[in-house]
């Protein structure tokens, strides 16, 4: 026995807020979808020795973060289904061009699409691809894919189970198959596996550089997590005890998002919908803190307050020199709280550790 990994590809970039039918469009990954694509890889790099993957951008870019010492085998059968004329068309355009189609594949997926595969047209160019993959191999293999294929591809060894939605993935998530002598596959389990490993330093970094965060931003939570495991340490001394691991996590990947817009909240949604809800409390409150406490999260609000680029700085230059970011009476007001919070958060721990910060 051997092991098939079918793998959807991480969430593709969408033009903007908008739900689309995205079938052959060819759309690359989003930042989260990066950001899943290397969760895939801790999780399964060690178990293949081959990968698979349809041409797609999204599925290729998803088999790159998986697995960047093997060669990537391109099949072009491995392609989401067409969905003809309303691929790549957003649901909104999609409902207004064709309203009785739309309302009517509410009620039955299966309702046809002008110009599309039927789902059985590309589950069987699918399957047969699948067929030769396993034929022509004989060690543990990974198959990055699409939702659509996979799922009628499950559903043709399971015919019992009347519903095909049953076998739809998230993104970023796979279902692992065992396969006999004669290329026969099955489940091993009946439920698609979330990648959710632990995070340590060598996966925060990888995550880090999926999303080509600069060097300097790195440099600067590398210094920030120095600073924050130090703070703990001397906290630790006084009783005082933090979930260290978590604090590093949090600070190696505080700024994770500093390219993008809200940076601070972009950054904390994108670790809740990783399923890392602690880490993303961190992120999303270290230009603010929702109540001044002294805990793991207002460590690393306090240590990067404390960080200027990569040196120690003290808590009223870091806000000095900031201060010409402030473009808004909002901004001016965020400031002097998160002044205010670090300036009571650094008395909090002068006072328990009888130092000077």
């Amino acid at each position: 026995m051997r092991d098939l990994y079918l793998i959807r590809h991480g969430k593709p970039q969408y033009p903007d807020e908008h739900s689309y039918c995205i079938g052959q469009t060819d759309l690359p990954l989003s930042m989260l979808g990066h950001l899943q694509a290397v969760l895939l890889h801790e999780e399964l790099s060690d178990k293949i020795s081959a990968i698979y993957c349809s041409p797609l951008s999204r599925a290729v870019d998803t088999a790159s973060h998986i697995a960047p010492a093997l060669p990537h085998l391109t099949v072009s059968e491995l392609s989401e289904r067409n969905l003809g004329s309303w691929d790549g068309l957003s649901f909104d355009k999609i409902r207004q061009k064709w309203p009785a189609i739309y309302e009517a594949r509410g009620k039955n997926p299966e309702c046809p699409i002008p110009g599309a595969e039927t789902p059985l047209e590309s589950g069987t160019r699918f399957s047969q691809a699948i067929s030769r993959i396993l034929h022509s191999s004989d060690s543990n293999i990974a198959v990055v894919a699409h939702t659509d294929v996979i799922s009628f591809y499950l559903w043709m060894l399971y015919p019992e189970i009347s519903d095909i939605q049953k076998f739809r993935l998230p993104c970023g998530s796979y279902y692992h198959l065992r396969v006999d002598v004669e290329g026969n596959a099955a489940l091993s389990d009946s439920h698609y596996i979330l990648p959710h490993p632990v995070l340590n330093d060598e996966l925060c970094r990888m995550l880090r550089n999926s999303v080509d965060l600069p060097q300097h931003v790195q440099a600067h939570s590398d210094a920030v997590t120095e600073l924050a495991c130090r703070l703990c340490d001397i906290l630790k001394v006084h009783g005082y005890l933090f979930d260290q691991q978590l604090i590093r996590s949090g600070a190696l990947l505080h700024d994770i998002a500093r390219l993008q817009k809200h940076h601070t909240k972009t950054g904390g949604d994108l670790f809740l919908q990783l399923g890392y809800p602690e880490i993303s409390q961190i992120i999303s409150q270290h230009h603010g803190l929702k109540e001044t406490k002294l805990d793991e999260t207002a460590i690393v609000f306090l240590a990067d307050k404390l960080i200027e680029e990569t040196q120690r700085v003290s808590i009223e230059k870091r806000f000095a020199d900031n201060l010409h970011k402030c473009k808004s009476p909002e901004a001016m007001k965020s400031h002097e709280r998160q002044l205010k919070q670090a300036r009571a958060l650094q008395d909090m721990i002068q006072s328990i550790c009888y130092i000077t910060l």
